[in-house]
């Protein structure tokens, strides 16, 4: 899915089949900048996983001074499509940078699990005034009971992943998305700030760049 200069591939973490289905749209379409969904302020990290001496697997890792056992990290594998794209930046020469949150965020997040019971509770009662609740969304799941699949696994291995022929794939999973979303309900908050950072992101290299971007 194309929108404003910006080209959308929804890929599946650690997929070998979205790596290599990610690697051919990215030469085809020779972005001028990629765009990866990880916390933001890691951005000039990011061309180190090109680094020779820089051997997957590898993880980018925050957690707080005073807690180290809270943890946040960012795995790439080789057949990771966050990875293969990030080599294909740097080999080609466009600009690299991830556009989520801040890792700060990810840090609050576990802090926020605590509070979970209480979220619940608050959702809960909402809902029983008539209010419309918080969903716990899963469209590929969505998508693989459609098709007749028991779960989301499945599905997108047969169709995404071991697919010898999986066509235009990307702009299949773009429209399906889309669908699935108009008809869900709202999305946590967490959520809604992740995507909200992103299209800040998004909309800052509109201006800052000349040209196609993944």
């Amino acid at each position: 899915m194309t929108q404003g200069g910006i080209s959308y591939f929804g890929i599946r973490h650690h997929g070998p089949g979205s790596a290599g289905s990610l690697v051919k749209a990215l030469q085809e379409l020779q972005p001028v900048a990629v765009l990866i969904e990880g916390p933001v302020d890691a951005s000039p990290l990011l061309p180190l996983l090109a680094s020779p001496d820089m051997k997957p697997p590898v993880a980018l890792l925050c957690y707080p001074e005073d807690d180290p056992a809270a943890t946040s990290f960012w795995p790439f594998a080789e057949f990771s499509p966050e990875y293969q794209a990030a080599l294909w930046a740097v080999a080609n020469k466009a600009a690299l940078r991830f556009i989520d949150l801040p890792s700060a965020a990810r840090l609050a997040e576990k802090a926020a699990e605590a509070a979970a019971d209480t979220e619940a509770a608050e959702a809960e009662a909402k809902d029983e005034q008539g209010e419309e609740p918080t969903r716990v969304q899963d469209p590929i799941g969505t998508l693989a009971r459609a098709a007749g699949y028991e779960d989301g696994e499945s599905w997108w291995s047969d169709i995404i992943e071991q697919n010898p022929e999986p066509g235009p794939i990307f702009a299949a999973i773009a429209d399906a998305m889309t669908t699935l979303r108009d008809g869900e309900g709202s999305i946590g908050r967490l959520e809604a700030m992740r995507e909200a950072h992103m299209r800040l992101e998004i909309a800052a290299a509109r201006k800052e760049f000349d040209g196609p971007m993944a």
